[in-house]
């Protein structure tokens, strides 16, 4: 079966990959601008650069018809998508725990004004 084919879909959006690679990277970029932004900012960048190889890569699938860019570029969709998901959960975790934490300061103050 014709790589082309399969991947048409991918190939056909290359460019989309590529402007949300470059938009990722730019957005890593300001984050780092400060201090505290730097231990997270080096993420959206790497981000934007696997987006950006990957949309690459899917330019050469569509002119030289590469098998070897185009198992790379699915590599680098599927990285994308593993890194996106385990930050998800981080945040989530994140989350829960900051709402825990809220509601055990709610009752903790409730607690103090009621006399408990």
């Amino acid at each position: 079966m014709d790589i082309q084919f399969l991947l048409a879909p991918l190939i056909k959006n290359s460019n989309w990959l590529k402007f949300l690679g470059v938009i990722l990277i730019v957005q890593g970029v300001l984050v780092c601008l400060s201090i505290i932004g730097i231990l997270v900012g080096w993420i959206p960048i790497w981000l934007g650069v696997l987006l950006f190889a990957s949309g690459t890569k899917l330019d050469r699938v569509r002119s030289e018809d590469s098998e070897v860019d185009a198992i790379e570029s699915i590599e680098k969709i599927s990285l994308y998508f593993k890194i996106n998901a385990i930050l998800t959960l981080i945040v989530l975790v994140l989350a829960l725990f900051g709402i825990t934490l809220a509601g055990l300061g709610g009752l903790a103050t409730l607690s103090y004004v009621t006399g408990w």
